[in-house]
Parts: C-alpha cells; structure tokens; sequence
C-alpha cells in the first residue's frame, strides 16, 4: 500500500486557490466546515473539507467530489449554490459554498411543533422544485431530512427553503469502482426518513427520496415522525414492515394530500409517485384547496378574502379568482374604470407570468439535461481515471517486483559463476598432474560439481529470462497506462472547458429565467394588490354586506 501524501497547511492550500479562513462554523465526523472569504470579491462564503487520517479517505473525497460535480455552477432558488471546489494535493476534497443565513427546519420543529398544513405543503412545494432539478440531472440525494431542508433568514419570502447536504449524492447508474454504492459499510440516510428498500441495500432512486418526502410532510403535519424508537435498527424495522400510522381525519388538511402523503410512503417504490414533478402539482393542488377553504368561508360572511404569503403562485393565483369573482357580483352595471384597469393589470399580469413561468421551466429543464449529460461524461472519466490509477499502482507494483526477480536472479547467477570459476581452477589444478598421475577419484567429484553447477546456472538463465519477460511487459502496460492517463486528461480538459463555457452560460440563462420568474411574480402579486386596495377603497365590502 502506498503512503499517504503529506498533509497540507490548510489555510495555506486554500489561499492559493483564492480563499482565505475566517472561523470554523462545525464539524462532523467525515468533514470540517468553516466560513471564508474570497480574495478577489470578498464574498464570505462556506468551505467544507474532508477530514485527513480518516479510515476509508477515499470513500468519503469521492462522495465531496460528485457533489461539486453536480452543484457546480448551478443556480437554483431552492439549492445550496456550489461555487467552487476540487481536490487538494493531500487528497482531501474541498467545496466552496453560499453562506446561508437562518437555521434547518429541525430546529423550527423543535421550537414549534407541528405546521399548519398551508406552511408544511409550501415547504414540501419547495423541497419538491430542488429534488426535481437533481432528478433530472441523474443525481439522488439519499439523505432528505429536516436537518437538511434549510430555512434562509434572507430569503425571497417567508420559509424559503434550500436543500443542503450535497455530500451524500448519488449518480444513477455510477461505476462499481466510485463509492456511491447504496448504503457502504452503513447506512446512508437518517433511519427516521429512510426508504425500505435502502435498508435492505438496494440501489437508491429517485422514488427514494420521495419516501422521505412523504415522511418529513408526516413530520410536519403530525408534529412527529411517521416512526420513531429509541433503537435506530427498530425505527428501519418499521418502516419496512408496518403501516404507515393514519393522519388525523378532523385535521384541516385536504384527502388528496392527505394521500399523497400515504403514497410516498408507500413500502414499494413502484406504488410512489413517479418522479417530483407530481408531487408538486399534488401538492399546488392541495395549496389551493386550503386556500379555497378559506377564501369561501370568508366569502360567506361577506369578507374580503385573505391576501395570501409572497411568493406562493397557487394561492395568488386563486386569490385573484375569488378577488375577481366578487368584483363581478358586486356592481350589477359593471365595475367602475379604476377597478376595470385593476382587471386589465391583474389579467395582463397573469397572461406575462404564465408565458414567462413556462419559458423558465423550459429552459431550466433544458439546462439540467444538458448538465445531467456533462455530469455523466465527468463522472465517466472520472472513474477512469480511477481505473488507471489503481492499474497504475498494480503495474508499478509488478515492475518492482519483477525488476527485483531479475536481480535477485543475477545475483544468484553471478555467485554460481563464482563457484563454478572456482571448481573450474581445481579442475585446471588436476590437469596440471602428469598423464597417468590423475586419478578419476579426485576429478569426478569435482566434475559432477561441474555439472550440477551448469544445470544451476540452466534453471538461474530460465528464471531471469521469466523475470525480464515479466518486467517488460510490466514496463509495457505502464507505459500504455500512462499514455492512456494522458489521453483521458486530455478529454478531461475539453470537458472542464465545455462546463466552463457552456455549462456556465447555460446556467446563467437559467439563473437569469429565475429572476425573470421572480420579478413576474411580484408584478402579478402587485397587480393582485392593486385590485385588491381599489376594491376596498369603492365600498366593495360595504356594498356586499348590504
């Protein structure tokens, strides 16, 4: 086994690379996490390393590796943005992060207890839109959770998720040789959130972060996990055998997500949904359901209907029906031309979102397959160049040992050539005698050594021949090795290239369509508002409770 390179000075290595260390803000057991600064444009940031000297190095860098594969470059509303990241000359990984500010949805549950089913369904929408975006990138998060799922102080709205934790990806269909098997020497996932079949060691998928979906809106909705023990192995054995427990039937929360939620739990990947996508417009349905509920309440008693949270398109959406619905039935010779222009605006508003809301989608889809393609190419070179090296070290390995066969051989053939210049002399030394004066006595015994000494050296040629045969051909393979290592650097370098340039354009179109979305959004929640004042301010509510 080769030794380990020796460790770098961190700070040292990471200045190089731009950063400098600011504070540690944690530290786990394969990782340490810390806050920095980038040199060149002073944006702090989150750098998470690999911890040295750990049993398997090799495992836990190559699960850092595959998420900054698949984070890097890519901007997305609901997760973490990657900005940089590789190995360092240790052999420890490194990635570079946002520094989020907030805290996870662990500690809000533990603060608050359960959600309101609106608050929980709006989380779940979220957490759904960034495993929707991994999914079709080829990656499965393995480790949904509320430790995970991150609340950001500084978000666009209220209980703006980010997922977090990329260090436990998986690429679907990954080689053998990469180390994203299911679970690895334990594990991987929270047993309070895990799927059955990862417990029994199958092949994560996309269906099973879904499960965990289902069980942290469990989480949510009934203020405790779908199971729980005090023993981790109980809380597997659960999930893989017992029913899910039913939700309150008086709570307000509507029967289709009320089965959706039992679907993602379902103990067969098969019967879950079939990818995030559905679960959204579940649970957009379901959002809009809730917001039905109270909109006709409140149309009941004569109210206004409640402006609902920012951002949240379903319920503004149904907002503006209902808000729309009233001003039709509040002025039977047709609404004044403020309140007309209020229409138009939100009408026109609406018509803009949903043409830009498409266009958004399109291409942040577009711009996933495209990573999703770039990320296998890596991933695939990646692994071999994995392959190489470890042929690399075997064949090293083999060209020692056969160039210390061949010397071993000579050496022994050089001390039989001793012997036998030896033996040979005394042989000369009998010759020496008169004819007749030599007996076969004294010069058989040193002829039979002559000959055993022949047949030595024989066996001696026949090994060192192996052995040079075998160092040749081990210098052979090392050298197609390293040229074939060359080779794959070098389409490894086209493909760093191509995500540098078309990865990173995509991915600011993308981010661009985002903001785009965003700022429609805004505008339609403004023209929903702008009716809304306009209708408050003709007497709209004094007109209905008349």
């Amino acid at each position: 086994m080769t030794d380990r390179p020796p460790r770098l000075n961190l700070s040292d290595a990471l200045r190089t690379r731009g950063y400098t260390l600011l504070d540690r803000l944690g530290t786990g057991a394969t990782a340490d996490v810390f806050e920095a600064r980038h040199l060149s444009t002073s944006r702090r940031v989150a750098i998470k390393v690999t911890k040295a000297d750990l049993p398997d190095p090799w495992r836990v860098t190559e699960r850092l590796i595959t998420a900054w594969n698949v984070g890097r470059g890519l901007r997305h509303p609901h997760l973490v943005t990657t900005l940089d990241g590789g190995r360092l000359d240790d052999g420890r990984a490194w990635v570079a992060m946002e520094r989020l500010r907030g805290h996870d949805l662990q500690h809000e549950l533990d603060v608050h207890g359960r959600f309101e089913p609106s608050r929980a369904l709006r989380i779940g929408l979220q957490l759904c839109e960034a495993l929707l975006v991994l999914h079709r990138r080829g990656v499965i998060h393995r480790d949904v959770k509320p430790e995970n799922i991150f609340l950001c102080a500084s978000g666009q709205f209220a209980d703006h998720v980010k997922l977090i934790d990329l260090g436990v990806l998986r690429v679907e269909d990954d080689s053998p040789h990469r180390a994203h098997e299911s679970t690895g020497p334990v594990i991987v996932g929270t047993p309070l959130y895990l799927a059955p079949e990862l417990a029994r060691g199958t092949q994560p998928s996309p269906q099973s972060d879904l499960y965990a979906v289902g069980a942290v809106l469990y989480h949510l909705i009934a203020g405790a996990p779908p199971f729980d023990a005090e023993d981790p192995t109980a809380v597997i054995e659960r999930h893989m055998h017992e029913p899910v427990p039913r939700l309150l039937a008086g709570s307000p929360l509507p029967e289709p997500v009320r089965a959706l939620v039992y679907r993602c739990l379902a103990k067969d990947p098969a019967d879950r949904p079939a990818s995030p996508l559905e679960v959204v417009a579940a649970l957009e349905h379901g959002l809009m359901l809730l917001a039905g509920d109270q909109h006709g309440a409140s149309g009941e008693a004569g109210e206004i209907p409640a402006v609902p949270p920012a951002g949240v398109v379903p319920e503004w959406r149904l907002f503006a029906d209902t808000l729309c619905g009233r001003v039709d039935t509040c002025w039977e010779q047709g609404p004044p031309p403020a309140i007309r222009r209020a229409l138009a605006w939100v009408a026109g508003a609406r018509r803009t979102l949903d043409e830009v809301e498409a266009r958004a989608h399109q291409l942040r889809e577009r711009t996933d397959v495209q990573a999703r393609g770039r990320i296998e190419a890596r991933t695939r070179l990646e692994g071999q160049l994995l392959q190489i090296e470890a042929a690399l070290g075997s064949g090293r390995e083999t060209l020692v040992d056969a160039t210390h066969d061949v010397d071993h051989a000579v050496r022994q053939r050089e001390d039989l050539d001793a012997v036998y210049r030896q033996t040979l002399t005394e042989l000369q030394a009998l010759g020496a005698v008169p004819f007749g004066g030599i007996s076969s006595a004294d010069v058989l015994p040193v002829a039979a050594r002559l000959r055993e000494h022949l047949a030595l050296r024989n066996e001696l040629d026949q090994d060192a021949m192996r052995a040079r045969q075998v160092e040749a051909q081990a210098a052979e393979q090392v050298a197609m090795l390293l040229a074939e290592q060359v080779e794959v650097h070098r389409v490894f370098a086209d493909v760093e290239l191509a995500e540098q340039d078309e990865g990173h354009r995509a991915e600011l179109l993308a981010a661009r369509a985002a903001d785009e979305l965003l700022a429609a959004q805004r505008a339609f929640e403004n023209a929903c508002l702008n009716l809304y004042l306009r209708y408050v301010e003709r007497g709209a509510l004094t007109s209905l409770s008349m």
